[in-house]
C-alpha cells in the first residue's frame, strides 16, 4: 500500500514539473537599434527571442527582426530596405560573422556607418556575442577611406550623425595619362569627416581612381591605407604590401605611382616631402626606386 501511495505520488509530482515547464517560456531580451525619425541617433527598442537555440540561431532571429523595421512608429530603420540576410556564423570565442546582399550598400557611405552601427551594437546586446564582422557577399565592409572594419564591437562605430559632420574640401589629384608620360590633374571635392585627415581621404582617392577619361588609375587597387600622418611637414604614408606586390612594373609606371602620391599630398601647403611604409615600415626599394627616403614634390610630369 505504501508502495502504491509513494508511486501516486511521484507521479504526482512529474506532472506537476511537467505543467510549470509548459508556462514557463524560455526568451532572451535583445536591444534592436534604429534612429529617431531626424537620423540623428540611435535609439533601441526591446525585442524578445522565444526558446533561444543557441548564438547561431540568435543572431539571425535578431538579424531578421532588424530588416523588418521597427515596431515604435517613432523610429526608422537605418539598414537599407532590400538588404537579405545571407548567412550568419559564430565562432568558439562569441565574435560573429553577417553576410549581406549588396543593397546593403547606398550612396552615403556615412549612413552605411551607421547601419553597421546598429548591426553591430544589436548583436552585440545578444549574451556572448564579443565582436561582429559585416561581409557584403562575402567581402568585409570598408570605411569611407577605404580600410576595412574588421570585428567591431558595439563602441568601435560612429553612430551619432551630428558628431560626424563632415567638410568639403577642394583637393587636386595627379593620375597617369594612358601612356605613362605626363601627369594628368583632377581638382575634386570631398568630404572629411570629424576625425578623419585630409591626407589620408587624398590617399585613398587616389587608389579609386581618375574620372576623367584621359587618366588611369595607376595605383593598386588592393592596396590598403594603414595609417596617414603628417610630423613637421613630412607626410608619412603607410600602405600594406600589395602597393609593392601588386604593383604593375615598370620604371615609369613605378615613378607615376609614387609621385601621384607625392604631387597630390605636397599641394597641401604643410606638407613638404613623403616618406612611404609599407606595413608599418621603410622598404629599401619598390622595384625600381628607393623608398627609404622621404620624396620631394617632382612637377617635372605635369602638364
Amino acid at each position: 500500500m505504501k508502495k502504491l501511495i509513494s508511486l501516486i505520488l511521484a507521479l504526482v509530482l512529474l506532472l506537476s514539473f511537467s505543467g510549470c515547464g509548459e508556462k514557463e517560456k524560455k526568451y532572451e531580451e535583445i536591444s534592436l537599434y534604429f534612429t529617431e525619425k531626424d537620423n540623428t541617433n540611435l535609439v533601441y527598442e526591446t525585442f524578445e527571442i522565444v526558446e533561444p537555440k543557441g548564438l547561431e540561431d540568435s543572431v539571425k532571429k535578431t538579424m531578421e527582426a532588424l530588416l523588418s523595421g521597427p515596431k515604435n512608429k517613432e523610429n526608422t530603420r537605418v539598414v537599407r530596405d532590400g538588404t537579405k540576410l545571407l548567412s550568419a556564423k559564430v565562432d568558439d570565442i562569441g565574435y560573429a560573422e553577417v553576410n549581406l546582399s549588396r543593397e546593403f550598400y547606398n550612396d552615403n557611405q556615412l549612413f552605411d556607418i551607421l547601419a553597421a552601427s546598429s548591426i553591430v551594437k544589436s548583436l552585440c546586446s545578444i549574451e556572448g556575442i564579443n565582436k561582429v564582422i559585416i561581409t557584403v557577399e562575402g567581402m568585409p565592409i570598408v570605411s569611407p577611406t577605404g580600410e576595412e572594419l574588421g570585428y567591431l564591437s558595439q563602441d568601435d562605430l560612429i553612430f551619432d550623425i551630428t558628431a560626424a559632420q563632415q567638410n568639403e574640401v577642394n583637393v587636386k589629384l595627379y593620375f597617369s595619362d594612358q601612356d605613362a608620360m605626363y601627369f594628368v590633374k583632377e581638382n575634386r571635392k570631398i568630404n572629411v569627416p570629424t576625425g578623419e585627415s585630409v591626407e589620408k581621404l587624398i590617399v585613398s582617392e587616389l587608389i579609386k581612381g581618375p574620372t576623367k577619361e584621359k587618366a588611369i588609375k595607376i595605383i593598386p587597387s588592393e592596396t590598403k591605407i594603414r595609417s596617414v600622418e603628417t610630423k613637421d611637414g613630412v607626410c608619412f604614408v603607410n600602405l600594406s604590401s600589395e602597393f609593392i606586390t601588386k604593383n604593375a612594373g615598370g620604371s615609369s609606371g613605378e615613378y607615376m605611382t609614387i609621385f601621384s602620391i607625392v604631387n597630390s599630398l605636397t599641394e597641401l601647403s604643410y606638407i613638404e616631402k613623403v616618406q612611404f611604409l609599407i606595413e608599418g615600415e621603410k622598404k629599401e626599394t619598390l622595384v625600381h626606386f628607393t623608398l627609404n627616403e622621404p620624396f620631394e614634390r617632382d612637377e617635372a610630369m605635369i602638364r
